[in-house]
């Protein structure tokens, strides 16, 4: 129970920051960008905050993650 709990709370901080980082990007959009990566990741990158979008989704894999093997596990 208490490894779900755990889970659960870095599930719901990647999804916060993750979100915050959106927010950020999506205010901050670049005038000029190239096709392949597209706008969003272009002013991602410019604005520096690659490592924290990379970061809120391992947050938000890894609580899912151990939520779902301790829903799994047989105690």
């Amino acid at each position: 129970m208490k490894k779900a709990v755990i889970g659960g709370f870095l599930s719901l901080l990647g999804t916060i920051w993750g979100l915050a980082v959106i927010l950020f990007v999506g205010d901050n959009l670049v005038s000029g960008w190239t096709t392949p990566p597209g706008r969003f990741l272009a002013t991602v990158m410019a604005t520096g905050m690659t490592f924290p979008l990379l970061l809120s989704a391992v947050f938000l894999i890894l609580g899912i993650a151990i939520m779902a093997v301790e829903y799994f596990r047989k105690d």
